[in-house]
């Protein structure tokens, strides 16, 4: 399998995903196994996978390698947008109460009461 034929075939599965997102494919020369990095990127976000050789040829015939393989293209598409925080933070994160809206349709508590 050529490299334009690799890019062409993952080209064709991000499209399915994602039209604005752009594929740079590189082949790296491994002695034990052949890997191809693909790198995803979009605005000023980008991510970056490796898949074997065996898995882009087989994708090529087997449909369902083919589906693994788009869902590794989304899987890491979906991680572009994640956002990571610090793992030890002191900052407090505060949530907002649930039913922000229904405090001002609650019925007062205590008081005299209504007419009789």
């Amino acid at each position: 399998m050529t490299m334009t034929d690799v890019e062409k075939l993952l080209t064709t599965l991000m499209r399915g995903i994602d039209k604005k997102t752009v594929v740079t494919v590189e082949h790296r020369a491994d002695a034990e196994r052949p890997v191809v990095a693909v790198r995803l990127a979009r605005d000023k976000r980008s991510a970056s996978l490796q898949l074997t050789a065996a898995d882009l040829a087989a994708a090529q015939t087997d449909l369902m390698q083919r589906n693994r393989l788009r869902t590794a293209l989304k899987r890491a598409r979906d991680r572009m947008w994640e956002e990571t925080g610090y793992i030890f933070s002191t900052k407090v994160e505060h949530q907002k109460p649930e039913g922000q809206g229904s405090q001002w349709f609650r019925p007062q508590q205590g008081g005299r009461g209504g007419r009789r």
